[in-house]
Parts: structure tokens; C-alpha cells; sequence
């Protein structure tokens, strides 16, 4: 859906029903911005802007709006902010331009075998990530509960392993270890989400090492994640590994009443 207070400053939505089941009211998510603040036109043009998305929000009873702006659109950010958008979070896009010429770094050792996710993994992949996950659009927002952030990473991994990607599973002591789930589409993998167990959290270097092996030995061209800048661990991780820092994005959200 769009809407529009010239033909240069408009705003096209989303709704997002798999963010609205966790929380409890639907939700809206902009996919993109144009701001006269950015192009030099008149102020009036974003405020009519921002009028007319409160409008439709009242019209679809939404209870958030969700934005990602490229952190250099200083202007959009700050006008968005003014109008009632809160910062949230910040994230990074990253890729691995060239999997087949991958190599995992010598000082990492340890190493994991994968299999693919069977559905007697499935309650322990929930249930790790309903309590493992604190990083996030949900889970950064500070006026989003505790409570509906975990619905929302239980509702995400039941979807992921409803068939709407491939999951990879680590085994430890008999159990799901650490998992990465993934699509590949046209030779890229976006690598979706993937975690370890708590207290196990040494199998995450030899958990994606893994990752990117099978990806090579499959053909894949390239990999691409997104990641909160405050996991640093995983910041840290995708840097060892050789992942290039494409973007960096600010999270910004607007909750009513």
C-alpha cells in the first residue's frame, strides 16, 4: 500500500501479520521512505506525509509501525523521530561475496557435524528460541514486553521449521546443540537465523564454519545475513569469518495508542 503527499514524498507499507499474532494488534512496516527533507521541498509535504500515515493506521487499527533506514538518511531519521518514531536498534547487512573460495580461519579447531532438522528436534529448537534470543527488532524495543518478544522468536522458528526454510542442526549430548536455518534462492543464501544452546556457545564458530562448508560444497555463490550491531559476539564472529559489513541500518518504531 502506499500513500502520498506529493509525487516526491510518499510512503509505501506493509502489513505484517507474523509481527501482529505476537503482538496482539495489527502491524504495519514501511518498505520505503521519501522525504522532502532529504530533497530539498517544503516541510508542509512531510508533516501532510506523516498525517496521512497516522490516518491510516487509525484505518487498520495498527499498533506499531516498523521502519529500517539506512543510517547515512540523517535527515529521514531525524524527521521520522520528530514525528514520533523511536530508535530501537541498529543492524548490519553483511555478506560473503565468493563462498567458493571460503576458507575458515586455521585457529578454529573444534568442529561439528550437521543433519538436517527432523521433527523430533522441533520442541528444543522452540524452546531455545523462546529463552536464547536477546537481540532484535522485539527484543531491543524496550515498550515491547518480555513476554511478546518470546512469542514472537517462538512463533518465528515454528515457521522456519513449518517448511519455510532449511535448518541445519549441531548435535550435543543428544540434542540440538546449534542450528542455522537458511533458503538459498538463485545462487544466495540468506542466512535467516541460528543459535546455540545456552552454556554451549563455543559450538558457534564450529556451528557456521560448518555452515559455509556445505554451502560451498553445494554450489552456492554467495551468503548474506542480518545482524543487531549489540549481539558483538556475532559482530564478532562474521568478522572472523571474513563476512564484508555491506550497511548498517537504523531501527525505528512507532507505537499508538
Amino acid at each position: 500500500m502506499e500513500i502520498a503527499a506529493t509525487p516526491g514524498v510518499f510512503m509505501r507499507l506493509r502489513e505484517t501479520p507474523w509481527d501482529a499474532k505476537a503482538f496482539g494488534r495489527p502491524t504495519l512496516d514501511i518498505t520505503e521512505l521519501a522525504l522532502a527533507v532529504e530533497n530539498g521541498g517544503a516541510e508542509a509535504a512531510d508533516a501532510d506525509l506523516f498525517d496521512r500515515l497516522e490516518g491510516l493506521c487509525a484505518e487498520k487499527a495498527a499498533g506499531l509501525v516498523t521502519a529500517r533506514l539506512d543510517a547515512d538518511r540523517h535527515g529521514a531519521i531525524g524527521r521520522m523521530q520528530a514525528a514520533g518514531f523511536r530508535y530501537v536498534e541498529t543492524a548490519y547487512r553483511l555478506s560473503c561475496r565468493n563462498v567458493a573460495r571460503y576458507e575458515p580461519p586455521a585457529r578454529v579447531t573444534r568442529t561439528v557435524e550437521l543433519r538436517e532438522a527432523v521433527p523430533a528436534d522441533h520442541d528444543a529448537l522452540i524452546e531455545q528460541a523462546a529463552d536464547s534470543f536477546r537481540y532484535g527488532r522485539f527484543a531491543e524495543d524496550p515498550a515491547i514486553s518480555d513476554d511478546v518478544n518470546r512469542r514472537r522468536q517462538i512463533d518465528w522458528m515454528e515457521g522456519l521449521l513449518s517448511g519455510r526454510a532449511r535448518v541445519l542442526v549441531a548435535d550435543a549430548d543428544g540434542a540440538p546443540g546449534a542450528f542455522m536455518a537458511f533458503r538459498v534462492a538463485d545462487g544466495v543464501a540468506d542466512l535467516i537465523l541460528a543459535g546455540t544452546r545456552p552454556k554451549l556457545g563455543i559450538l558457534a564458530y564450529p556451528l557456521w564454519i560448518a555452515v559455509m562448508k556445505v554451502l560451498k560444497a553445494e554450489g552456492v555463490a554467495r551468503a548474506e545475513t542480518m545482524i543487531s550491531a549489540a549481539n558483538i559476539g556475532v559482530v564478532n564472529l562474521y568478522g572472523t569469518l571474513g563476512f564484508r559489513f555491506e550497511q548498517a541500518l537504523v531501527g525505528l518504531h512507532l507505537h499508538r495508542p
